[in-house]
């Protein structure tokens, strides 16, 4: 199956042909040949050993889901380090979110106070005041999804625009935003500008 080189390397290209086509012991090897780079790279970027481990699995069983792809890949160290990097944001993504989520329970819980509730309220007036500074276009875009919660892709629908456009504009206007509000002190509310 794995066919080895003069210099004693796999032919990679065999290998990944064999496990395009479903070879189970051919993946195999590739793992095997893999497995440490990916777990030191993936172990560098999130510094626990349990998580690297966790994501090494599922890099690897990602690539096995999307063997047919392999047949396509030109190096596989440069795929399988693409794969591995989108894996590990993706998963660092999805714990911000869910811290963002806890912090928003909390912030809730937060704002019942009637000191709390002011301050929110006039945070919330001067929210509205920077949107009102953003150029017409994020301003419309904001509002669609922050106000009326629709997504990307049903505000592209309605404004005729790709969702690309959508989300250029989104972010420009998420960065003035969080700088606006850094700058008058109203960091409490910079977590609602994150989801």
């Amino acid at each position: 199956m794995t066919d080895i080189n003069q210099d004693g390397t796999p032919d990679e290209r065999r290998t990944l042909a064999a496990v395009a086509g479903g070879d189970e012991k051919a993946f195999r090897a590739l793992v095997d040949s893999y497995w440490s780079r990916v777990y030191f790279n993936t172990l560098t970027l999130v510094k626990s050993p349990a998580v690297a481990q966790d994501l090494t699995q599922d890099i690897f069983l990602k690539i096995w889901l999307q063997r047919e792809k392999l047949t396509e890949v030109v190096s596989f160290k440069n795929y399988i380090y693409v794969v591995g990097r989108n894996q590990v944001i993706a998963a660092l993504r999805k714990k911000i979110i869910e811290t963002a989520d806890a912090d928003m329970a909390m912030l809730r819980e937060d704002m019942q106070a009637p000191d709390v509730q002011l301050e929110s309220k006039d945070a919330y007036r001067l929210l509205l005041e920077g949107v009102e500074r953003l150029t017409p276009q994020q301003r419309i875009i904001f509002k669609m999804s922050r106000l009326e919660g629709l997504s990307h892709q049903q505000i592209a629908q309605r404004l005729g625009l790709s969702q690309n456009t959508v989300k250029v504009h989104m972010v420009m206007a998420l960065n003035f935003l969080r700088g606006w509000l850094r700058d008058l002190g109203y960091l409490s509310l910079l977590i609602l500008l994150s989801r």
